[in-house]
């Protein structure tokens, strides 16, 4: 009994030192951003990574590493890139950081400052139609998500499901920009079916999708992962949009494509290719699972 008090003991004020450490890093890289360029923060963050990542992190090395390879990259590119994803990450919550410090009036600038690529003119041409919007885990998706639902032009209806609680910094973003010239319904993850019912009354469904579960969905027993299952069910499209950090300013939303899932498999392969080859071409964007 008292060995397992001790262990219990030991395991919990290892668990408090990390997250101590944690904090006072994303604390102390703050203090860092003021006197470097982002592209020197990402190099200093990588150099310290490729030294101290795989031992400091050892689990999330080896879950980051796993998940590129689940998404295509070879073993080795994997090990390579998986301490860069880690500095990248922690740059990432770092940026997150402020940006949940931030006054609602100063995230709306800086969501308005991302670039938006859309060579096809999805965005413009889907207006006024139902759909449901899928947002890669890539760059800073918590601000592309709030530059989607300030986007300007006619007033449409978004629905978005929060996993935030209510009175988080994330929760009170959404909840500022219900009143930005769109409607916007904010759903929760206990109230199921949501997504369906604001389809049905007209409302673009804006919701993350993980690559990882379309990976998994091939694998017997896996299913498709839920926003591309309403899509598919209702018979809309959807339209694939992905962020990535530049060197410096806000970053870009690349809108990747609009696919029809209702029974095409060529749909789902493109769609699938498509989020593949995005990652592929910067994996070090994407919000690895670690």
């Amino acid at each position: 009994m008292w060995a397992r008090r001790m262990g219990e003991r030991w395991w919990l004020l290892r668990l408090l030192s990390r997250h101590a450490l944690d904090q006072a890093s994303l604390r102390l890289g703050g203090f860092a951003a003021r006197l470097l360029s982002p592209s020197q923060q990402r190099r200093v963050a990588c150099q310290i990574s490729a030294v101290l990542g795989s031992c400091l992190q050892t689990r999330r090395y080896q879950r980051t590493c796993s998940a590129l390879q689940q998404v295509g990259l070879p073993a080795g590119t994997a090990s390579r890139l998986g301490s860069i994803m880690l500095a990248h990450a922690w740059l990432r919550r770092m940026r997150l950081r402020h940006l949940r410090s931030l006054p609602f009036p100063a995230v709306k600038r800086h969501a308005r400052l991302i670039t938006w690529k859309d060579p096809q003119a999805l965005w413009a041409a889907g207006a006024g139609r139902r759909r449901v919007v899928c947002v890669l885990p890539t760059g800073d998706v918590e601000l592309a998500i709030a530059a989607v639902l300030d986007r300007p032009g006619a007033p449409a209806h978004y629905f978005i499901r929060c996993p935030h609680a209510p009175g988080s910094a994330e929760h009170r973003i959404l909840s500022a920009l219900q009143g930005q010239g769109h409607r916007l319904d904010i759903g929760s993850s206990s109230m199921p079916a949501q997504g369906w019912r604001q389809l049905q009354r007209g409302a673009t469904i804006i919701a993350l999708l993980d690559p990882l579960l379309m990976v998994r969905s091939a694998l017997p027993g896996h299913r498709h992962p839920a926003p591309l299952r309403l899509a598919r069910l209702a018979r809309v499209p959807v339209l694939l949009a992905g962020h990535r950090n530049d060197d410096d300013g806000a970053g870009t939303l690349h809108v990747l494509g609009e696919f029809r899932l209702d029974g095409s498999a060529a749909q789902s392969d493109a769609l699938y290719s498509t989020v593949q080859a995005f990652l592929a071409a910067s994996p070090l964007d994407w919000m690895a699972p670690g």
